[in-house]
């Protein structure tokens, strides 16, 4: 199975779309610029944010809801 997942960056000042810098890069803090207006948004990933290991099974199992 495979997905594929497009994400866009929209200014909050402007509404056009950002540019992300050092796109190519593998870069763990990414820039993103909006080429209108020029605001900036700088993308880090906190000292608490863990990324989860591998696992078997990754979320809950669902269940059904009765109404």
């Amino acid at each position: 199975m495979a997905v594929s997942l497009e994400m866009r960056f929209l200014c909050v000042q402007c509404g056009r779309e950002m540019v992300i810098e050092g796109q190519r890069e593998r870069n763990p803090a990414p820039l993103l610029t909006c080429p209108g207006c020029g605001f900036k948004v700088q993308i880090q990933q906190g000292a608490r944010v863990q990324i989860p290991a591998g696992k078997d099974k990754r979320f809950p199992k669902l269940e059904p809801k009765r109404f």
